[in-house]
This record gives C-alpha cells, structure tokens and sequence, in this order.
C-alpha cells in the first residue's frame, strides 16, 4: 500500500484571514473606547455646566459628544458584538442623560432617540439618571428657600417614574430594573428631605413671629402700657 502523506496547504491563508479580521476588529474596537471615553467627559463637564448656569458651555459640550457619538456608531455598525456593547451603551446613556437635562432647564422638549441616534435602552437608562440630577437642583433650590422650585423638581422626577415603569419587560428586552429601583429611592429620599425643611421653614417662621410678640409685650410694659400679662398670651395662636 502506497504512503500518503496529508497535506493542509490552505492553513496559513484560513489563519491569516481570521487574524486579519480580529486585527481589524480590536482596532476598531480601541478607537471607540477612546470615543467612548471623551463623550462622557464631554457629557459629564456638560452637566456641571448646567448646575453652574453655563448653558452655552453646556450646549457646546453636547453638541461635540453627539458628533462624536455618531461617529462610535458608525465605527463599530460592522461588529455587532462592539456596537452593542456596554462601553458604546454607557457612552449614549451620558449623552442622554445631559441632553435631557440640558432640555429641562432650557424649557424645551425632550431629545427624541430616534434623533440622538441611540438605542431605546440606552434612553431610558439615561433618561432614569436625569432623577439623580434633578434631585440635585431640588436640594439647591431649598438651600437657597425656594420652596416652590423645589418641588417642581420632584415633580418632573415623579413623572419620569412614572413614565419608566411602564416597561415592566425582562431584562433581556429592557434592562432597566436595577434603574427603576434607583429612582424610586431617590424620589422617596428627596420626598422626605423637603418635608423636613418645609417643617423647618414653618417652625423658623412661627418662631421669628413669637420672639416679635414677645418683643412687643417687653416694649409695652417698658412704656408702662401693660395691657396684657404673661398668662394672657395665647401661644397655640403661634403653633
């Protein structure tokens, strides 16, 4: 019997094409991390901007991150594996994030997705860290005693609640769940923090107006006008 000898003549060039392509994948795959990277500094300078007043900082911020989203999206539309990974999602969840609220303290509508050009998921998930943002001008406006103010800030944060828990899917098709149970935790803790300080600015307020009544009596009686005692103040008018 004649010895055979087995050849595999097309390995190297099935070896080189395979290395070739995850080359070409790890390169793509390195430049959106950059990407990735400069749009949530971008977004995240963005919203301190926004805190600090400085809306057209805070516009140019977005608008840079919004291209260079763009063009993560387009880098990686040939790697399904890469486009849809979470470093691209976190990167288009900041940028809604600081759109979003961008828009609110602009008085303006929401950014659509379909225009910011980001998934459904990664919307809603940033749309859900906008609470977290605007807990934060909430707790401002009261530091500064703008009552009203503030609860208008809980009250955008109750409407985004109540507008995300509407997607009661698994997390498979909306990955949402842990962000849903984060915001109810701070709505319910900023709740709370502006009860206690509307009970504060009440009794502040009831106690400035005992002290001038008591001011007022100590000046009657050094007039020699006496026209109360003591025991005839009537305290549960104050409280």
């Amino acid at each position: 019997m004649e010895n055979v000898r087995y050849t595999m003549k097309n390995l190297n060039k099935i070896i080189n094409k395979i290395e070739k392509s995850i080359d070409d994948k790890d390169r793509v795959r390195e430049q959106a991390l950059r990407y990735s990277r400069d749009i949530i500094i971008g977004c995240r300078k963005a919203i301190q901007y926004i805190h600090r007043d400085l809306m057209k900082d805070a516009g140019s911020n977005i608008k840079k991150a919004s291209a260079k989203l763009a063009e993560l999206y387009d880098s990686t539309e040939g790697y399904p594996e890469l486009y849809h990974a979470g470093f691209v999602e976190n990167a288009a969840q900041e940028l809604v994030e600081a759109h979003c609220l961008y828009n609110i303290m602009q008085n303006k509508d929401l950014p659509d997705p379909d225009k910011l050009q980001t998934t459904y998921s990664s919307y809603l998930r940033g749309l859900c860290d906008v609470v977290g943002e605007l807990r934060r001008k909430s707790l401002d406006c009261i530091l500064d005693g703008k009552a009203d103010e503030a609860n208008n800030y809980l009250k955008l944060m109750d409407e985004i609640y109540d507008s995300i828990m509407k997607f009661d899917y698994p997390s498979a098709l909306v990955p949402i769940k842990q962000k849903q149970d984060m915001v109810r935790g701070i709505i319910e803790k900023t709740r709370g923090e502006l009860a206690v300080a509307s009970c504060e600015r009440r009794i502040e307020y009831r106690t400035d107006e005992f002290r001038g009544i008591l001011d007022k009596i100590s000046r009657e009686k050094k007039k020699g006008k006496n026209r109360k005692n003591d025991s005839d103040l009537d305290i549960d008018r104050f409280w």
